[in-house]
């Protein structure tokens, strides 16, 4: 997938609504695998990974407006910006002792979103 090529619009409405599919998705499943005091929780931590995944990929595509940017190494410095941000996020919440439901929606949350760049990656043929 060529971040200089996409439109983003389409990007953003495809992105948004794997989102929603995903989520309606996942309420049947939860109402089993995730306890009911913490199915909140769960939510939270996976609201907080997709919150974090956007953010690191408005960053990726931040060379479109300044092309300099490309040059000079950046987006190979998001890839890891994205690593460690994602590290240090999953420390915190395990040094703070938040539930494993957290950590585990963060996890899955994750994963998700990497899908939906391989399917990305897939359907734009790039």
């Amino acid at each position: 997938m060529d971040l200089n090529t996409i439109n983003l619009k389409r990007f953003h409405l495809h992105y948004f609504t794997y989102l929603t599919v995903i989520f309606i998705l996942s309420l049947p499943l939860t109402a089993g695998l995730v306890e009911d005091g913490y199915r909140v929780i769960f939510y939270i931590g996976g609201a907080m990974s997709f919150a974090i995944q956007m953010a690191i990929l408005q960053l990726r595509f931040l060379p479109r407006k300044i092309p300099a940017l490309s040059e000079s190494g950046f987006p190979f410095f998001t890839v890891f910006l994205s690593f460690f941000l994602n590290l240090g996020i999953l420390t915190a919440l395990q040094v703070l002792e938040y539930p494993f439901e957290a950590t585990s929606g963060f996890l899955i949350a994750y994963f998700v979103h990497l899908l939906f760049l391989v399917f990305a990656s897939y359907f734009s043929g790039k």
